[in-house]
């Protein structure tokens, strides 16, 4: 059973990571989103409801009055994006090592951080070699951000679990 839980989470984070690449490899205008949004929602209510929201990203202020309301809501959805997969990803790799190195919490952590901030800043490179991407540093740490979101969670769910587990088997074995 160990052995297929190694493999199954390998090929679980690896599988994720093709995606993410496969993502990164398409242009802008393959992955736009204003499309929709204009056939789902007025641009008037987005800005009613993004009026006051002022995001600071690099250099400059993110708002609805310096992006119009479509392209703010699509930056919102493309940063959101970032941390799903990238806390995704890191969920994954925790699972895989803590599955391959069991209670050795310093190492699961090492390499789950090391492969997470390689495949984001991997990514990001991808982005900025693409003629119609532009790779952003903010985003190699708003990725890492979602990836650490996702050791937390792994190492929350899989530490969790064996130590429940282990406490039931202790309370129900009568020679303890």
């Amino acid at each position: 059973m160990g052995k297929k839980r190694i493999i199954y989470y390998l090929f679980l984070a690896l599988g994720w990571t093709v995606i993410l690449f496969y993502l990164s490899s398409m242009s802008y205008a393959d992955q736009d989103i204003r499309p929709y949004l204009r056939m789902l929602v007025a641009e008037e209510h987005i800005v009613q409801v993004f009026s006051n929201v002022e995001i600071p990203y690099r250099n400059s202020t993110v708002s609805v009055d310096n992006m119009g309301g479509y392209q703010f809501v699509e930056f919102l959805f493309r940063k959101g994006a970032h941390l799903f997969f990238y806390s995704v990803l890191g969920y994954l790799l925790v699972r895989y090592f803590a599955s391959s190195l069991g209670r050795k919490y310093m190492r699961v952590c090492f390499f789950s951080l090391f492969i997470l901030l390689t495949i984001a800043m991997l990514d990001e490179y991808l982005q900025h070699m693409h003629p119609e991407r532009s790779g952003q540093w903010a985003d190699v740490w708003l990725n890492c951000m979602g990836g650490i979101k996702g050791i937390v969670t792994g190492f929350l769910s899989t530490y969790i679990k064996k130590n429940r587990t282990e406490a039931t088997q202790k309370s129900a074995d009568p020679s303890m």
